[in-house]
């Protein structure tokens, strides 16, 4: 199994640098991380609606965060809200 904060600074170089990724890391996200954001989290926060001014379904969304801040702080997921 994995750790929260392992996956969420994981999630946030994904995001933030995705093309910078090996292939492996690309092959961990879309298979794991992906699939979970896609059943949690898109309803409420995707290109229909942004609860809370929060976008998660493409790189910018991220980066820009939402009403409570920045989301996701690479390389420091204590930090990060998600």
């Amino acid at each position: 199994m994995f750790r929260i904060p392992s996956i969420l600074a994981f999630v946030g170089g994904v995001a933030l640098a995705a093309s910078a990724l090996p292939p492996e890391h690309a092959e961990f996200f879309e298979k794991r991380i992906r699939p979970i954001l896609a059943s949690e989290c898109h309803e409420c926060h995707g290109a229909k609606k942004q609860k809370g001014d929060l976008r998660l379904d493409f790189r910018d969304g991220w980066k820009k965060g939402g009403e409570s801040g920045q989301v996701i702080i690479p390389g420091e997921p204590a930090k990060s809200l998600l």
